[in-house]
């Protein structure tokens, strides 16, 4: 019942254009993949282990999406055999070694590219962005990557995944978080040459551990919200 209550109360603080998708890290229990597949959610995998969690669970390889690094060949082999609807790509090196696993396969991989800002806005309980990092590509270098890919046969680039932080409470630092994301994402976007599909604004979202915290205000992440998401119009 505590789940259901949470994930009610963040779909309606989120725009209907957003979804959801649970972090199977989180905890992988059968019974709560099942619950939070039922009220709609996606499932966001992290390695081969919680792929077949989520598959034994029912969730369609179209709502499953497989982000984090250190990825495995086989477990980028099994991701692509499954048909998982997007793969995000911390490398240039690791978009390689994807791409030969789809010329093998013969499909078209749907891909997000992790990009670490170069100018992160601060905040959180961990700061995930604004400098070179061991995760994902950094900005600066984002458009050489993009270029590389562009002209793949078997990647093809309908994403951008960004994570600035995490255990974050203050909703006006989330929204500058977000709107700093869109801007990246309208960059990427026009360095492709066609609108993306998907913007995974990744963690952040907090909960109060000590006694001077108070829970984030999702009153004031719905009306910022929906602002950003009126400024969007047109893209």
């Amino acid at each position: 019942d505590g789940v259901r209550r949470q994930w009610q109360a963040l779909r309606d603080t989120l725009p209907a254009r957003f979804d959801i998708c649970y972090s199977v890290k989180a905890n992988p229990s059968q019974a709560l993949i099942r619950c939070l597949l039922d009220l709609g959610c996606g499932m966001e995998i992290a390695s081969r282990g919680e792929l077949h969690q989520v598959r034994v669970a029912g969730a369609a390889a179209e709502r499953i999406l497989f982000a984090g690094p250190g990825k495995r060949d086989d477990e980028l082999e099994q991701a692509v055999a499954a048909g998982v609807g997007e793969i995000h790509i911390e490398s240039l090196a690791e978009a390689r070694r994807l791409e030969a696993i789809a010329q093998r396969h013969g499909k078209t991989v749907r891909i997000a590219l992790r990009i670490n800002p170069a100018g992160a806005v601060e905040g959180g309980g961990m700061r995930m962005g604004g400098r070179a990092a061991p995760f994902g590509i950094d900005e600066d270098q984002a458009d050489g990557v993009i270029d590389a890919l562009r002209a793949s046969a078997w990647l093809r680039i309908v994403g951008v995944h960004l994570y600035m932080g995490t255990q974050i409470l203050d909703a006006a630092l989330l929204l500058r978080q977000y709107g700093e994301a869109l801007d990246i994402a309208r960059r990427v976007a026009s360095r492709c040459g066609y609108p993306l599909e998907t913007l995974d604004f990744g963690g952040g979202l907090g909960i109060p551990y000590f006694d001077h915290e108070r829970p984030l205000d999702l009153a004031v992440l719905r009306e910022g919200l929906a602002v950003l998401v009126a400024s969007t119009e047109g893209d």
